[in-house]
């Protein structure tokens, strides 16, 4: 970015692409970039149709929101951005869309061009944002909440807000405490909006993925979307657009069992019967997923095993009872044992523990169905 300033201080012109999937920071961005451009003196304009009179020696950053498109512009039918001196345009754009270059773009030509690509957030990083948001230190039980968002910027934040608006966050001598580990409202609307902007086969995609979580090829996520495995292309490459999957060793995945269980709570429970009945007929058991590092799991009988999957599917204890036919006071003290068995506090931290200790958690088409 700097480089890209400098660039117009001294009489160039410079373009900056910034990338990355949906809530990465990329209006962040260019607001930050924004603000350094003021503090140096530029000129700040917005829109791909604003430019610096000819000669004008004053510095100027053009902010455009959304990518430039090949060719002329679909709502205006004018010439894309023509490259001044003292310029400096900032697109930001999902990742794998290219900037445009359009008519008279590359007269002059772009005497720097700078891409940025946004991507989760490191741990380091996830919790500073986390620490500004509540201006104040995290506790080791909210730390461990906010770990389960994966580095996403747009669900962390939301997650945090949820939180404070929920009371589930109190500061108490510049510490900030975990009142209860209920994943907040405000995460599970920004999953539902991310959704609601998909196309309709990227958000059968992904509620597949979410539902079954079986690590089933796109073969098989073909056939139960009615689809040719060549078509799965564009609607992968738009799921990995929503910032809710990523590459995880060649294959796709959800950046966050977080991430997967607010997807899931999307589909309607008979749903979720129906979609494991079919990947079941298409062949085989619904393989259990790898221990992450590489130690044996814990003992569990077959309704331990039972329990986890049900609150993998994210139904409350009195949910639980109704499918066991138990009472909800047994169901909370099988899972209080789950509990002591993996040393966790809540039922993220329960998912994410038998996750690594290689504990199936999938739904299985042989469990109980739920009452009609």
């Amino acid at each position: 970015m700097y480089e890209a300033l400098d660039c117009a201080c001294t009489g160039g012109n410079a373009l900056m692409h910034v990338v990355g999937p949906r809530g990465m920071g990329k209006t962040r961005m260019l607001q930050e970039a924004a603000e350094t451009a003021r503090r140096r003196g530029f000129r700040l304009l917005r829109g791909e149709t604003q430019t610096a009179a000819p000669g004008d020696p004053m510095p100027t950053l053009v902010v455009v929101d959304e990518p430039f498109h090949p060719g002329s512009s679909p709502s205006r039918g004018g010439p894309g951005p023509r490259p001044a001196s003292h310029t400096v345009w900032m697109a930001a754009s999902p990742a794998g869309t290219p900037p445009r270059r359009a008519d008279g773009i590359d007269v002059p030509p772009f005497l720097c061009t700078t891409r940025l690509v946004l991507g989760p957030l490191s741990r380091g990083a996830a919790r500073d944002l986390a620490s500004d948001l509540l201006d104040a230190r995290l506790d080791a039980p909210l730390l461990r909440l906010l770990e389960q968002v994966g580095g996403h910027p747009g669900l962390l934040i939301e997650l945090v807000r949820g939180l404070q608006e929920e009371g589930s966050v109190r500061t108490v001598s510049g510490v900030a405490q975990l009142v209860t580990s209920r994943v907040s409202e405000q995460a599970g609307f920004y999953v539902r909006d991310t959704l609601a902007g998909s196309s309709g086969l990227c958000r059968q995609l992904l509620c597949l993925m979410a539902v079954l979580d079986d690590g089933c090829g796109p073969e098989t996520l073909g056939r139960l979307l009615g689809t040719s495995t060549a078509a799965l292309i564009p609607v992968l490459e738009e799921a990995y657009a929503t910032g809710l999957l990523h590459d995880r060793g060649g294959a796709p995945a959800f950046v966050s069992l977080l991430a997967r269980c607010l997807v899931a709570e999307t589909v309607p429970q008979v749903l979720r019967t129906v979609l494991r009945s079919e990947r079941a007929a298409l062949g085989g058991p619904l393989a259990p997923l790898p221990p992450l590092d590489g130690r044996a799991g814990p003992e569990l009988d077959e309704r331990q095993r039972l329990l986890l999957r049900l609150v993998a599917e994210g139904l409350t204890n009195q949910e639980m009872a109704g499918r066991l036919r138990l009472s909800p006071h047994t169901v909370n003290y099988h899972l209080r044992k789950l509990f002591r068995t993996f040393g966790v506090g809540s039922r993220i931290d329960l998912l994410n523990a038998a996750v690594r200790a290689g504990v199936p958690v999938a739904p299985d088409p042989r469990d109980p169905d739920p009452d009609p």
